[in-house]
């Protein structure tokens, strides 16, 4: 006999099929996805560690750089116009637009900051690219080992070199990467899915404009990605729906890129230059590196990158004797926009692991896809569910990276301003262009500190390179006859030795990094630095000797 409780809950369950039978439909849904959750958390298990560190992170020029513009740019909130002046700098705006998302920063908080929100945008194109893949009917397998040898090449070991440090550093070189796959997987998401409806164009559209923007406005390498790109994706977008939702797909794309065209117009004239001058012009030639010394070094530093590399070489002839190219020719073109970008990475002088990042990230799984062939793609909300928890799961790994900057990153910085402090210096010149003292680490220290009226510059230079009439080492480009005159108007100047045994002992960082195929290039000393030293030292100034390598001269001291 049923008791009372028992006969109102069957009652409910007759008079309410849908709402009862509900819960239950979802809990046999989710049992039935547990094969693309698990490739979903295999996948997140492999590619976390490539941007994704707990280590102490020093920073030293470039990384520098978007630090401290950040932080300007974050100050918009409270009213204040030098945020602008990111207008005027060689690099895209995306890196130096991280602190925003923050409110005002101030202190060296921001740096973790910062951190978190590079972190949180590469997850967020990390787990955009896993919805493609499960769009597009990768195979789990071939999808799972494309993960490892990304994890492979960039992961961490017990000597990690510096394609690690920068990989999980505060550069553009990995967002680039990622925002590069994403916008390759469009092409094969775009051959395989139909697109009806116009409203569906339009956001297609929309979405191709946001992801070809974002990797156009984070390097300016990324513009080769964008023009062919582009066109693909209109011309495959054309033969499968027609005209009149090709129109609706660029009326979407035009409106959703238009604040990036509109920076390269205004802004970028600059920016373009800059890169050209140093991927392949006589910058890029100061930096040279033979190809041998280059793939040494590289496979030195990355083992990995060897077994990545072996097993993306032996798909690529399986797929060659098939001739799979044939049959799936999106597929092929997106692998060969790819194989080219690569190749002229390595054609430039300037040659540097972070610049085959994109090549690295993206080529083994546009080869799964390859080998995938065509074949039964994973349901729309099974794929979502999966990206979404993905990029939860990345999210929260990345939370710790608030704490990785560290603050000895600014030591010599701070010293040198606990210095001017004592006499009241405002204009403050620094004669090095070390990876622990340099112009831009100077100028992050002052944004971070509570005395931000000090100004910084370099030393004048009448023989250095130039872009467009923009210098492109010191903040002047006066005659040197007409240096010394600025020296005295200054109130510091800062000149620093720098020892041998320097480059073994850098806070954690890579000796690799700083070598002649590093990151920063070899460090010398800027032309005419020793006859400014000599020049203040025969007009009777005295140095001060700082962290021992420190020359400070007060040339206007008001205790």
């Amino acid at each position: 006999m049923l008791t009372p409780t028992a006969v109102v809950e069957r009652v409910s369950r007759l008079q309410h099929p849908k709402e009862s039978t509900r819960p239950r439909r979802l809990q046999i849904w989710l049992q039935g996805q547990t094969k693309s959750l698990l490739i979903g958390a295999l996948f997140a298990l492999c590619i976390a560690p490539t941007f994704i560190s707990y280590h102490p992170y020093t920073y030293t020029t470039d990384d520098a750089g978007y630090l401290q513009q950040s932080i300007k740019v974050s100050h918009l909130w409270s009213g204040s116009i030098q945020g602008f002046g990111i207008s005027s700098d060689v690099h895209p705006p995306v890196m130096m637009l991280l602190g925003l998302p923050w409110g005002p920063l101030a202190s060296w908080d921001a740096a973790g900051k910062c951190f978190i929100s590079l972190a949180t945008l590469i997850s967020l194109l990390a787990a955009l690219c896993l919805y493609l893949l499960l769009r597009i009917g990768i195979k789990p397998l071939f999808l799972v080992l494309a993960a490892v040898c990304v994890g492979a090449s960039l992961g961490p070991y017990p000597h990690a070199g510096g394609i690690h440090y920068v990989a999980t550093g505060f550069m553009a070189d990995n967002l680039l990467a990622w925002t590069a796959l994403a916008a390759l997987l469009l092409i094969p998401y775009e051959a395989r899915t139909p697109c009806p409806l116009m409203r569906g164009a339009v956001l297609r559209g929309i979405i191709w404009g946001s992801i070809l923007s974002l990797g156009a406005m984070t390097k300016l390498s990324f513009l080769y990605f964008t023009g062919s790109i582009a066109a693909l994706l209109f011309l495959v977008h054309f033969n499968r729906n027609g005209y009149r939702s090709t129109v609706a797909a660029l009326i979407g794309f035009a409106f959703s890129s238009a604040p990036a065209a509109l920076y390269l117009l205004l802004c970028g004239r600059v920016a373009i230059a800059t890169a050209m001058a140093t991927s392949f012009g006589t910058i890029a030639d100061l930096s040279y590196v033979p190809i041998l010394q280059f793939l040494n070094d590289t496979i030195r530093d990355a083992p990995g990158l060897l077994f990545s590399f072996t097993l993306t070489a032996g798909a690529l002839v399986y797929l060659l004797i098939g001739r799979r190219s044939v049959k799936l020719w999106p597929d092929f073109v997106a692998l060969s926009i790819l194989i080219v970008f690569g190749m002229i990475v390595i054609k430039s002088p300037h040659r540097e692991i972070r610049y085959e990042l994109p090549v690295i990230v993206a080529l083994a799984f546009l080869i799964a896809i390859f080998l995938s062939g065509k074949r039964h793609s994973e349901p729309r909300p099974v794929a979502a569910l999966t990206a979404v928890l993905v990029f939860c799961g990345l999210v929260t790994s990345a939370v710790p990276m608030l704490h990785r900057a560290d603050r000895e990153s600014l030591a010599k910085s701070n010293a040198v301003l606990a210095q001017a402090a004592q006499c009241n210096a405002k204009h403050i010149i620094v004669g090095t262009d070390s990876p622990t003292l340099n112009v831009v680490l100077m100028g992050l220290a002052v944004a971070v500190s509570s005395n931000d009226s000090v100004e910084v510059g370099g030393l004048p230079q009448a023989d250095e390179p130039k872009i467009l009439g923009v210098p492109l080492i010191s903040n002047d480009a006066l005659p040197a006859e007409k240096g010394f005159d600025r020296l005295l108007k200054s109130d510091q100047v800062v000149f620093q030795n720098i020892n041998p045994l320097f480059f073994q002992n850098t806070h954690g960082v890579p000796p690799t990094f700083f070598s002649k195929e590093g990151i920063n290039g070899p460090f010398k000393r800027a032309p005419r630095v020793a006859e400014y030293e000599q020049y203040l030292r025969q007009s009777g100034y005295v140095p001060v000797k700082v962290d021992d390598d420190l020359n400070v001269y007060s040339i206007k001291c008001r205790p």
